[in-house]
């Protein structure tokens, strides 16, 4: 029996699929789709031209999608997000509910010359040495809104009255069940209990482990090129755009609440946010 789509296993974690994503889709696609994403965390389409409401309604098959609310729908090296390179970071640690899935669609790109990067927390929760997983198990760890994004800025001794959530390191994923490292470089500031030379000690080992090569996919952006991912499940970072235009982006989430729902003490167009989106300035809070 042959399909309507091909599927490709992607190195060393995801599924590139090749299909018209137009509705309506083919038969057993939407299953199949939902079926491979809960197993490899990322789907990679290429060739794709959607608008938005298509967009948002292949993202529909995952759950609810986050209307506008402010949040940010197209992702470009001049706008708001700025052009600053992100370090590893999952959207939305810092709050209770963090964003489910981020997809992404290369409007305007040029071919090969921008990067996202994704580290798999399943993956290496899963390999974590036995000594090193005896050690993570029963912590937690303080994930803080991070004050610059470019680079490693939290730290043992970053305020806790920024956002920020408790949780232990080794979370169970929320569709899955399965073991996450869900720490970040950009966001988890110490190890709560731990003096901060030990803190500082075992984080850096759990990111030696979290951001080994062989665990990270680096995604090269071509015009066309549409990928969902799991937030819980991995971290993204992204390279130094500044030089590069065009590089639009569009953006969908799967979500129940919005940063704004979230975090009312921020607004809708704060320029506060918009400094601290750019990756290079501080956010402050007043």
């Amino acid at each position: 029996m042959t399909t309507a789509w091909t599927e490709r296993a992607l190195e060393p974690f995801g599924m590139e699929i090749d299909v018209a994503l137009e509705f309506p889709l083919p038969d057993g696609f939407a299953p199949r789709l939902i079926e491979l994403f809960n197993r490899h965390k990322l789907i990679v389409f290429r060739n794709q031209k959607l608008d938005e409401a298509t967009q948002a309604e292949v993202l529909g098959l995952f759950g609810t999608v986050l209307g506008a609310h402010g949040e940010y729908r197209e992702i470009s090296s001049d706008g708001a997000l700025g052009a600053g390179p992100l370090t590893w970071h999952s959207d939305l640690a810092f709050t209770e509910e963090p964003f489910k899935i981020i997809s992404l669609h290369a409007l305007a790109v040029n071919d090969g010359q921008s990067w996202t990067a994704f580290a798999n927390g399943v993956e290496a929760a899963r390999a974590l040495p036995p000594a090193l997983g005896n050690r993570l198990e029963q912590r937690e760890a303080i994930t803080t809104i991070a004050p610059v994004q470019s680079h490693r800025m939290v730290g043992y001794d970053t305020p806790t009255d920024l956002p920020h959530q408790v949780r232990p390191l080794l979370i169970p994923h929320p569709r899955t069940g399965e073991p996450v490292l869900y720490i970040s470089d950009m966001q988890t500031s110490r190890i709560v209990d731990l003096p901060q030379t030990e803190s500082d000690a075992l984080l850096a080992q759990a990111f030696a482990e979290l951001y080994a090569p062989e665990r990270v996919y680096r995604h090269d952006w071509n015009n066309g090129d549409f990928i969902i991912w799991d937030n819980i499940a991995l971290q993204h970072a992204r390279c130094d755009l500044n030089g590069m235009t065009p590089r639009k982006l569009q953006r969908i989430v799967v979500a129940d609440k919005s940063f704004f729902d979230l975090l009312p003490q921020f607004k809708v167009g704060d320029a506060n946010i918009d400094a601290w989106s750019s990756g290079d300035k501080a956010l402050t809070i007043n």
